[in-house]
């Protein structure tokens, strides 16, 4: 049987994260409950959300101790999003594939995330 092919944007991320030390990262594309079932149960000390469509689905799934809204983040900036637990937004990714000005706006934001593998 043929194994499916990878998503660009997957094998993105994941190539990026191993570039930066991080290929254990947990990843997810969960929304709504089951989104929520999954921070409550990792309880993670950084949230990384990728484009403003994944921002929001972290906001509507409603973390009952979130400080503050993912979609208004600044991207590329570390956030208190609750205590424990520190929040990046990144640019949306797909463009980045695609264009160079979008490729550099990601990478400068995704950089931010370098500190968590030491």
């Amino acid at each position: 049987m043929p194994v499916p092919e990878t998503p660009p944007e997957t094998e993105a991320i994941l190539k990026s994260l191993d570039a930066i030390r991080l290929a254990g990262a947990y990843l997810t594309w969960s929304s709504g409950g089951l989104l929520r079932q999954e921070i409550l149960c990792t309880e993670p000390r950084a949230l990384v959300v990728v484009g403003p469509q994944s921002a929001r689905r972290v906001d509507e799934a409603g973390y009952p101790l979130a400080r503050t809204s993912l979609l208004e983040a600044s991207e590329g900036v570390w956030i208190d999003w609750r205590h424990g637990t520190a929040a990046l937004r990144l640019p949306p990714l797909a463009p980045a594939l695609e264009d160079r000005s979008a490729k550099r706006r990601f990478w400068q934001a995704f950089l931010r995330l370098r500190p968590l593998a030491h």
